[in-house]
């Protein structure tokens, strides 16, 4: 490998951050698109690596995406409005965002000879499916705006790609630790209130999510780089590990076992209506991908930088999506 370059798109994100640093150490150039909503903080330590570029730009301009994609072999597509309530603040701007840009960034790689695109896509596509363990060939059911943009996103690679090799990965909800570090993921946030408030409300104690360390989503981005055409081109994963399939329930009891005398407060009310088991096999049949961390993991080291103080205050809006999408929209209305 002779310095390839590949491009990551939210580079500066809570898996973006990871996935440079892993793509440096292997060797590459990399290229960061980002217009950095959430920040700069979790790539401000790599300015200056000789091999790692940062581009200022938004994936909804065809401009900066044209820029971005000149002379690199593949792209890992990170880049978008993720989560239900983050699409929900602005219905047009998340279709604009997650599914708009993706026909201008394939648009874009075809026109520049990018050998492969490999697209972020959710388990949430499954949506509301009961119990069944589920595999990429299973009836998708998605039950929010944003699990919609990932399919809209998925068909459209799959029918239009031309001889750009796609590769989808469809994620767990993702935990633990990052630099740009975020505490309204599932995991990461019981295991907050738990080590700030001694106390967690569950809702829909029942339904199923798969998990996967923020780490281990990262290394199944590298391992689709490096996969040959024959894996790669075409394929659907789902990223995560059967072992990693818990209740919202088994979360909160996990919590409660690391962190004894949290108080776990049950509501029966339940707006969220998805509930999905998932299989991993393709993935680690075809490319032996098999998580190394756990839930454990991510709530040891989530707990540990609430304890120690690294993390001051964990409800801070730069940890929160939504929260930091609502301040900028803000200071954009006039005065």
């Amino acid at each position: 490998m002779d310095k390839e370059t590949v491009l990551v798109t939210g580079g500066a994100g809570y898996i973006g951050s990871h996935l440079v640093r892993k793509l440096l150490q292997r060797g590459y150039r990399v290229r960061v698109l980002d217009k950095f909503l959430y920040g700069e903080h979790g790539i401000a330590e790599l300015r200056g690596d000789p091999n790692f570029e940062i581009r200022y730009g938004d994936i909804c301009h065809i401009r900066d995406v044209v820029q971005a994609v000149n002379g690199v072999r593949a792209v890992v597509a990170l880049a978008a409005l993720v989560g239900d309530a983050a699409c929900d603040l602005d219905p047009r701007e998340a279709l604009t965002t997650n599914y708009e840009s993706t026909r201008c960034l394939l648009e874009a790689c075809r026109e520049a000879d990018v050998q492969r695109l490999i697209f972020a896509s959710s388990c949430s596509v499954y949506g509301a499916n009961g119990s069944e363990l589920l595999t990429e060939s299973s009836h998708l059911n998605p039950v929010s705006l944003y699990a919609r943009t990932r399919i809209m996103s998925e068909e459209v690679l799959l029918q239009e790609h031309g001889d750009v090799e796609v590769c989808i990965l469809r994620l767990s909800t993702v935990c633990g630790l990052s630099p740009r570090m975020r505490f309204d993921l599932m995991v990461n946030t019981i295991t907050a209130r738990a080590s700030v408030e001694g106390r967690v409300r569950i809702v829909g104690a029942n339904q199923w999510r798969p998990h996967i360390h923020v780490q281990d989503a990262a290394e199944a981005f590298l391992r689709s780089v490096e996969a040959p055409s024959d894996v790669a081109a075409r394929g659907v994963f789902n990223v995560g590990g059967e072992h990693l399939n818990f209740t919202v329930g088994e979360i909160a009891e996990k919590v409660v076992q690391y962190i004894p005398g949290t108080v776990v407060e049950h509501f029966d009310h339940i707006e969220d209506r998805r509930s999905y088991r998932v299989s991993f096999d393709h993935i680690r049949e075809r490319l032996g991908f098999i998580p190394m961390r756990t839930v454990d993991d991510a709530i040891r080291e989530v707990h540990g930088v609430l304890q120690t103080g690294e993390v001051h205050n964990y409800g801070d809006e730069v940890y929160h999506n939504v929260k930091q999408l609502q301040r900028n929209s803000r200071q954009r209305v006039p005065a």
